[in-house]
């Protein structure tokens, strides 16, 4: 399955983009960053693309639900904005624990057309702790049918209950892309590295190799995210759903040493360890905590 109308050359849009083609996007996400706009154009392309019923490309385009989807009008795609308050006082439209209420009331509400449904709340930053809350209360315990997706800002408004609760993907400017001042080749060395360690005889190669995360956590943030696209590539080799796109040698390795269920976990493993960083998890831990997570799942593979 091939995922299009993505920029693939953008980290976001690669892992999106990986996760929809392999069937692991997450049942809530936070898109933080970019403009409104943006965030909401790529929004919609995730709700056609997990509704979409081709079973090569998606979003196709030209399905019943990739129609009506890009339209704006499936009845299973819910935006929501932020809206007045009308029992207060009040002219700021923000996200109201009544209205986040609202929209909890509605996602439990079987979908209409398709087996899922998608709720998106733009400009989600205007929640407030109150509403936070009561949200909360949604993502502990979903309809299975259920997908939520928030767009902000910034996610650094956001409890950490909820940042633990959803997997977050970063939209940036050029100019904010080119802040890190981790070369490219520097994170996409200590990403293969580790990557092709998990295949290694020795287990204490994991170490060595995450070792050069020590004291270092902008490489880590830099290399988790080409981490993940190296997995998500082993996986589409494995699925023989590349459709064209070269397959670079780690994952070529990896490809053919592990199992999918191997590779799907430790592509869930990533996303974990980016969650920890998102909420300013302890960098020590969080490096043995990567090691000791992909050292279970080659010993699962054994």
């Amino acid at each position: 399955m091939k995922a299009t109308g993505f920029d693939k050359s953008n980290h976001t849009h690669a892992l999106i983009a990986g996760a929809l083609e392999v069937g692991r996007f997450p049942h809530a996400a936070l898109i933080e960053g970019g403009t409104p706009d943006e965030r909401r154009s790529l929004a919609a392309k995730i709700t056609a693309a997990l509704l979409c019923q081709n079973d090569e490309i998606i979003p196709c385009g030209e399905c019943h639900s990739c129609i009506k989807a890009l339209g704006g009008f499936h009845p299973d795609i819910l935006f929501y904005e932020p809206k007045r308050n009308p029992k207060t006082a009040s002219k700021t439209a923000n996200y109201y624990v009544d209205y986040i209420r609202e929209i909890r009331d509605s996602s439990f509400i079987i979908p209409m057309e398709a087996d899922t449904k998608i709720a998106v709340l733009c400009e989600a930053q205007l929640m407030n702790e109150q509403a936070q809350n009561a949200f909360l209360k949604i993502l502990e315990e979903p309809p299975e049918f259920a997908v939520f997706i928030l767009l902000s800002s910034t996610k650094s408004v956001f409890l950490s209950t909820i940042l633990s609760r959803v997997t977050v993907y970063t939209l940036s400017s050029d100019a904010a892309e080119t802040d890190s001042d981790i070369p490219y080749e520097n994170a996409l060395a200590a990403a293969q590295s580790v990557a092709r360690a998990v295949v290694a005889d020795n287990h204490f190669e994991i170490v060595r190799a995450a070792g050069v995360f020590d004291k270092n956590q902008e490489l880590l943030k830099a290399s988790l995210p080409l981490m993940s696209e190296i997995f998500v590539k082993a996986l589409k080799i494995k699925y023989s759903a590349l459709n064209g796109e070269a397959g670079d040698e780690v994952s070529e390795l990896l490809s053919r040493r592990l199992s999918r269920r191997t590779l799907l976990k430790l592509t869930d493993y990533v996303n974990l360890i980016s969650d920890s960083l998102s909420i300013n998890a302890n960098p020590n831990l969080t490096i043995t905590r990567l090691c000791t997570l992909f050292k279970n799942a080659s010993n699962e593979q054994e």
